[in-house]
């Protein structure tokens, strides 16, 4: 099963990384990675992805704990891909925002 990364960069401390794997040109499973550096550490703030069998987007907290788990049973895997990667791509800086008011509440 051949798989892919790749990086999109979405300002000089954010960025996404995705991964997924394709079987006979379709996709099997992915993730798309919100990514940014805080305090000369890259995080991962948030993301969408293919486990336990269903696509989803996992928001979570400064310890990597799931805070914020949406499901998406409307979407073939392809489709949920590309709206994870549009989805932060326009509202990344308020993923990021609730990331650090997450990241406060539970310390």
């Amino acid at each position: 099963m051949p798989s892919k990364s790749y990086r999109i960069k979405l300002d000089s401390q954010t960025w996404l990384v995705i991964d997924y794997v394709m079987v006979k040109g379709r996709i099997v499973s992915f993730v798309v990675r919100l990514m940014t550096t805080i305090e000369d550490n890259d995080v991962s703030v948030a993301r969408y992805d293919t486990a336990h069998g269903m696509p989803h987007r996992d928001e979570l907290d400064l310890k990597s704990e799931v805070v914020t788990k949406i499901w998406l049973p409307q979407l073939t895997l392809e489709n949920a891909m590309t709206f994870g990667i549009e989805d932060f791509r326009k509202h990344y800086e308020n993923y990021i925002h609730k990331y650090l008011s997450a990241s406060r509440t539970n310390r």
